[in-house]
């Protein structure tokens, strides 16, 4: 099932039909390359991999540029996990006065604020006369390397 909402687009997990995949073992060095000996394959599920709390968990396409330095670019799935607690520092999904958007919590000096990770957009300090809702945390990104 697939919903809108201003720039936004929700998406159940069934949507990302994420089926085994396989995995090679061991891991790949990002550094200096290895040789490529002694390749085991395994399989490995997606959706248990990024989801920990599957009734409390959802997908959100990106549209929009203010969080690209945490490397969050339009068009990417966002895995949101309705059931974590935000914390400083956390990205979150949160509407402010109906309006979505995808940001970086900040608490300063009992202040709370919503910070974009692009210089071009201005922090967001969030009032008492603002209707203000963190509807879950980023837990993972999805974006396509080519």
């Amino acid at each position: 099932m697939k919903t809108s909402k201003d720039n936004l687009s929700f998406h159940s997990l069934s949507d990302l039909n994420l089926d085994e995949i396989k995995l090679a073992e061991p891991s790949v060095a990002a550094g200096f390359p290895s040789p490529a000996d002694d390749f085991i394959e395994m399989e490995i599920n997606l959706q248990d991999y990024i989801v920990k709390n599957k009734e409390a968990t959802f997908c959100v396409k990106v549209e929009g540029t203010s969080m690209t330095k945490a490397g969050i670019n339009s068009e990417d799935i966002m895995i949101v996990d309705r059931s974590l607690y935000p914390k400083h520092n956390d990205i979150v999904l949160a509407v402010i006065d109906g309006e979505f958007t995808v940001k970086r919590i900040a608490v300063n000096d009992d202040s709370l604020y919503l910070v974009p990770e692009n210089d071009s957009f201005s922090p967001i300090k969030i009032t008492e006369s603002m209707n203000f809702q963190v509807w879950g945390v980023i837990t993972h990104i999805i974006h396509k390397a080519r």
